[in-house]
C-alpha cells in the first residue's frame, strides 16, 4: 500500500509538470525552446506589443537607433532586447511584434538631432532615455523629460512605490525644479512631443530649451548626466553649480528663435506645427526661482595677448593711457553678441579711449557717438580682442546677447 500511495504521489506531480511546462519556464533565463523570458514555446505564450513614438530633443535624425529593453514588474532587465532605427527627420520610430514578458520596457536613443536653440543638426550625438508601462501609454516618446526621470522611477520602485506613482512622483519633482506649477494633471512624460499644440507639450519645449541653452553636445549630456544623478534618491537638485548654469542659459534664451526654427524645421519635412506657448514658463523660472547664475554663457578671459582684459570678472580699477584687451569668447555663433562702452558723468578732454586698429580681432566697431559718449563693439568672431587706453573717468561696459534690449551684464570701472 505504501509502494502504490508513493506511486500515485509521483504520477501526480509529473502531470503537474506537464500540466505548466517544462522546469525551465520558471528560471528567470530564456532558454530551451522559450521565445521570451519564461514564455513562449514550451511555456506560457508570450505577451505581443507594438511601440511607436518619436525621440526628440529637437527630433532625432534619420537612421539614430532606438534600443527596446523588457523589463519584470520590479524593473530589472530580463535580457530581452531589440533594435530599431528612427525613420525620417521627424524622429519616428516604429516596431512591432515584441515577445516581451511584462509591459514594462526602457527606450534608448542614440543618435543626431536637430538643435531647436541654435536652429541647425548637432554636430555630435546625443542619448536620451526613456521607461514606461506599454499598457498605460498610445505612443511612447523619448525625450528629455523621460530621460531626467528614469533613474528616480526606478530608485522609487526598488523602494516600495508603485510604478505609476513612481512617474507621476518623478515628474512633478523635475517640474517644482524649473518652477513649474504642479498643482494640474499633467500628462505622462512620453506622451509630450514638442511638435504638438497642447499647454504641457510646451512645458516640454521650455524645459528642453533651458537644458539646452548655447551648449555643445557633451555640456548638453555631461549637465543632463549630472542633474539625473542629483535628483535619484530626493528628487531635489542639490548642487549649486548645476542651478547656476541652467539660470545662466535661461536668462539669455532667444524663444521667438526657438519657437520659429521649429516651426522652419518641421516645415522642411512637410509639416505644419503649432508651437505652443513655452516662452513664459522661461520666464517664470528666471523670475521665481531660487537659482542664482554665479557662471556666465560667455566667457571673460583674465588676460590675453593684448594684456589684462577691460571685461574680466575681477577688476574695477585700471590705470590711465594704459593699454588693456577686450576679450570675449562664445560658445558658438547661436548667440550674438553686442558690447557698449560708455563714459559716466562728464566728457573727455580728448577721445574718452583709444585703441589700436591692427590689433582689432573680431570686432566691429561704430563710430564714437559725442553725444551720449559711447561707442558700440559687435562680436564677429568667438573669440574678440584689441588693445584698447583709457582717459581718467568713469566707465561702463554693458553686453547686450541675442538683440535684447536688456543687457545680460553690465560692468562698471575706474580709470585712475
Amino acid at each position: 500500500m505504501k509502494k502504490f500511495a508513493f506511486a500515485l504521489t509521483s504520477l501526480a506531480f509529473l502531470l503537474a509538470c506537464e500540466t505548466t511546462g517544462p522546469s525551465t519556464c520558471g528560471d528567470g533565463i530564456q532558454n530551451g525552446t522559450e521565445t521570451g523570458v519564461d514564455c513562449g514555446g514550451d511555456c506560457p505564450p508570450c505577451a505581443s506589443f507594438s511601440i511607436e513614438g518619436h525621440a526628440q530633443k529637437g527630433p532625432f535624425l534619420n537612421g539614430s537607433s532606438v534600443l527596446i529593453t523588457s523589463l519584470d514588474t520590479s524593473l530589472n532587465q530580463v535580457g530581452i532586447t531589440y533594435n530599431t532605427q528612427i525613420l525620417d527627420n521627424s524622429g519616428y520610430f516604429f516596431a512591432n511584434g515584441l515577445n516581451l514578458n511584462s509591459s514594462y520596457v526602457t527606450l534608448r536613443a542614440d543618435g543626431f538631432y536637430f538643435n531647436e536653440v541654435c536652429g541647425e543638426p548637432s554636430n555630435a550625438q546625443i542619448t536620451l532615455n526613456a521607461i514606461t508601462d506599454l499598457n498605460n501609454v498610445p505612443a511612447v516618446n523619448v525625450n528629455t523629460l523621460t530621460h531626467l526621470e528614469k533613474a528616480r522611477v526606478e530608485y522609487l520602485v526598488a523602494n516600495g512605490t508603485s510604478f505609476s506613482t513612481a512617474k507621476e512622483q518623478a515628474l512633478k519633482e523635475i517640474l517644482y525644479t524649473f518652477s513649474i506649477d504642479t498643482t494640474g494633471i499633467m500628462p505622462s512624460s512620453e506622451t509630450l512631443s514638442i511638435a504638438n499644440s497642447g499647454a504641457a507639450d510646451g512645458i516640454l519645449i521650455a524645459i528642453t530649451s533651458i537644458l539646452q541653452g548655447y551648449r555643445s553636445e557633451s555640456e548638453f549630456s555631461d549637465l543632463m548626466a549630472n542633474f539625473v544623478t542629483d535628483l535619484r534618491t530626493d528628487g531635489i537638485l542639490n548642487s549649486a553649480i548645476i542651478a547656476s548654469e541652467l539660470m545662466a542659459h535661461a536668462q539669455v534664451l532667444d524663444t521667438n528663435e526657438i519657437r520659429q526654427n521649429i516651426i522652419d524645421r518641421y516645415a522642411s519635412m512637410g509639416i505644419t506645427v503649432n508651437v505652443p506657448a513655452f516662452g513664459g514658463h522661461i520666464q517664470n523660472y528666471i523670475d521665481n526661482s531660487p537659482h542664482t547664475a554665479t557662471s556666465t554663457v560667455i566667457e571673460y578671459p583674465e588676460d590675453g595677448p593684448n594684456g589684462k582684459s577691460i571685461l574680466n570678472t575681477t577688476d574695477s580699477i585700471y590705470n590711465q593711457y594704459q593699454y588693456y584687451g577686450l576679450m570675449t569668447t562664445r560658445p558658438n555663433d547661436c548667440v550674438s553678441l553686442k558690447l557698449v562702452i560708455e563714459k559716466q558723468f562728464f566728457g573727455c578732454q580728448y577721445g574718452c579711449w583709444f585703441y589700436s586698429v591692427s590689433s582689432v580681432q573680431n570686432w566691429n566697431i561704430s563710430s564714437y557717438d559725442q553725444t551720449t559718449n559711447s561707442q558700440t563693439f559687435i562680436s564677429t568672431g568667438l573669440e574678440t580682442d584689441l588693445e584698447m587706453g583709457f582717459e581718467p573717468g568713469w566707465y561702463t561696459a554693458s553686453i547686450y546677447l541675442n538683440d535684447s534690449p536688456t543687457p545680460s551684464r553690465v560692468k562698471e570701472f575706474r580709470v585712475n
